[in-house]
């Protein structure tokens, strides 16, 4: 029987009165593989090459190291190569920030990555400031969201540049004749139909967490629609199909499953903005479920992104590597990659892959998933007014239900 956060609730009836209680939540995180099912636990080679023993107060240090290292491996790049923050756009302000997000690192890790990501946005939102938001299209919204977005919670609240973006969003997607247009997907018939391509699977949960995040920016125009959408994506995703690395002939190294399995961690960015605020079993099993089945899978095909992702989920569980086997032994493979490359994140190369190989994209990829990975944190909590807080209005917290 799967190991979860459900409550266990009996229901006491009398002639007079129905009323109902409730146990404490049971904790999803597993220390012992003897308590796991059978389909979560390490075998063979995977197996014997994991180290046995309590996670350390030295290790929890060493982890911590590697967050400061990996915050000024990517400062680094975006000041050394000014072009790699227009070609992430969005992402070379996410890859910093996220660093901060239900943040237990030290004030000054925090500020490294708040400067250095505001830096960023500062060159994106450049050459906006100097146009008139009447000027804009309907295909400026993908690009323009994001950065109001951002600016929103970057900026102090009286910055004449949070206003002028929003704006600018605003006036974007005044021109589209619909939400569809405004995302260049026309989603509906995927909802109808339960089905979507895993690329168009992507774009959806982006969309997401966009709409979602533009219902607590004060001015920005949301109808009915777009705040609808998170909802209804939502549920399409509770039913989405995510085959594990047992069904493909190559298991974990199958390039379809590895899609997947970035998809299935991507997923969980949506309740919890990219982990910032709690997530439940409850809220989707089927993604708790391809986590835990296929974890050792994934840590014995050794892609440093893909495990980090796989732990940066499980933590959002509350799980941590004091009290989770999974979490621990993920972590301990991430710290064996920082140190096997020099104590840099950036030097980690998947098979076969060298130097040419590899984009701006990439080497932040490797830096970015990594020390959201290993760093500790304290979850944020759902609340009026915040991501969160319009999450839980129609996910309910299985703790009140």
């Amino acid at each position: 029987m799967r190991r979860s956060a459900r409550r266990v609730c009996g229901l006491l009836a009398s002639l007079l009165l129905l009323a109902s209680c409730s146990a404490p939540q049971e904790s999803p995180c597993v220390l012992a593989a003897d308590e796991m099912p059978e389909s979560w636990r390490p075998a063979g080679q995977v197996q014997e090459g994991l180290a046995t023993g309590p996670w350390t107060a030295s290790e929890s240090e060493e982890a911590a190291f590697t967050v400061r290292k990996g915050v000024e491996e990517m400062a680094e790049l975006y000041g050394r190569r000014p072009a790699a923050v227009a070609d992430l756009w969005e992402d070379s302000v996410a890859s910093l920030i996220e660093v901060t997000y239900g943040s237990a690192n030290t004030a000054a890790v925090d500020e490294l990555a708040r400067d250095a990501a505001r830096n960023n946005l500062t060159i994106l939102i450049q050459p906006y400031q100097d146009r008139d938001p009447g000027e804009a299209r309907c295909a400026d919204y993908g690009s323009v969201l994001p950065l109001a977005l951002y600016a929103h919670n970057q900026y102090q609240e009286n910055d004449n540049r949070v206003g002028h973006m929003v704006d600018f969003a605003n006036s974007a997607f005044a021109q589209c004749r619909s939400l569809s247009e405004a995302m260049e997907i026309d989603y509906e018939p995927l909802f109808a139909a339960g089905e979507a391509s895993l690329e168009e699977a992507f774009d959806l949960m982006i969309w997401g967490l966009l709409l979602i995040e533009a219902q607590v920016v004060p001015g920005m125009e949301m109808p009915a629609e777009s705040r609808g959408f998170p909802a209804e994506l939502w549920r399409f995703f509770q039913g989405y199909p995510l085959p594990g690395a047992a069904q493909f002939p190559d298991g974990a190294d199958d390039d379809e499953f590895i899609e997947t399995a970035y998809l299935a961690t991507h997923i969980a960015y949506i309740p919890t903005g990219n982990h910032r605020f709690p997530i439940y079993v409850e809220d989707a099993p089927n993604v708790y479920d391809f986590h835990r089945e296929n974890f050792y899978a994934v840590l014995e095909m050794g892609e440093l992104d893909l495990v980090a992702e796989f732990v940066d989920s499980l933590r959002q569980y509350g799980c941590t590597a004091e009290n989770d086997l999974q979490v621990r032994d993920g972590t301990r493979y991430m710290l064996d990659v920082f140190h096997s490359g020099g104590d840099r994140w950036m030097a980690y190369r998947e098979p076969g892959q060298t130097d040419e190989d590899v984009d701006d994209y990439d080497l932040i990829h490797k830096a970015w998933t990594a020390v959201l990975g290993v760093r500790e944190r304290e979850i944020e909590q759902p609340a009026p007014g915040n991501y969160g807080g319009v999450v839980r209005g129609w996910l309910p917290d299985p703790s009140a239900r």
